[in-house]
């Protein structure tokens, strides 16, 4: 398990220029390019560990998400995308979470298929340091998709009634059916926003990984054994 804690991607988010003929449809201004500074996307691997998923070999990948937000600033909606490229026709199998709509703690499972489960941890011991060390807290909604396919999508949305962002940390897991070296292409899009009077939004921008590409490349190994 040497590849945990190895940082994937630290990469600065920077204006779409094509989302920003479109927000004149918003009621606020658009965030200036000097105030965009130090909003960035940072992936690192959590953890990475061989699994048998019916019998074959196979892997369980879990990673950190960090969205961070420039000064005075927050998001409020974030799209990440993972595109497998090799190798030549991986699939994956399952991933998690698929659907968060609350803050309560949850236990990330896997079953002898690959599959991935949440499981809510008892409101009494969610207080306690130990078992906050093994439940996940996801401070916004989330929705993922992605099973059986080569892309898996994660989609982040602020509570409506908070306005408090997408909070600093997400993990994210993913069951394949492979071991060894696994790459592929992140792609993401969110946007900035700022508060003006009684929370409502004064400035928001649209952003990107990257003024052209759009994507960045990661590479993972997943251990025989």
């Amino acid at each position: 398990m040497s590849n945990e804690n190895q940082l994937l991607i630290d990469l600065p988010l920077v204006a779409d220029e094509d989302a920003d003929e479109e927000l004149g449809s918003l009621a606020a201004t658009a965030i200036a390019d000097e105030d965009l500074q130090g909003s960035r996307l940072l992936l690192a691997l959590k953890s990475v560990r061989p699994i048998d998923i019916e019998g074959m070999p196979g892997g369980l990948i879990e990673i950190s998400c960090t969205f961070q937000p420039g000064y005075n600033t927050r998001f409020t909606w974030a799209r990440l995308t993972v595109m497998l490229q090799s190798p030549e026709g991986v699939k994956i199998v399952d991933l998690a979470p698929r659907e968060i709509k609350d803050e309560q703690p949850v236990k990330i499972s896997v079953d002898s298929k690959g599959s991935l489960g949440l499981k809510k941890a008892p409101a009494e011991a969610s207080l306690d340091k130990t078992v906050k060390e093994e439940y996940e807290v996801y401070q916004c909604l989330v929705r993922g998709s992605g099973e059986s396919t080569a892309k898996a999508r994660w989609d982040f949305n602020e509570n409506d009634h908070r306005q408090s962002g997408l909070g600093t940390e997400q993990t994210l897991v993913m069951t394949l059916p492979v071991t060894g070296k696994v790459s592929g292409l992140v792609l993401m899009n969110a946007r900035l926003a700022r508060s003006g009077v009684e929370g409502a939004l004064s400035a928001v921008r649209d952003l990107v990984v990257g003024a052209r590409q759009r994507d960045s490349t990661f590479s993972v190994e997943i251990p025989k054994e």
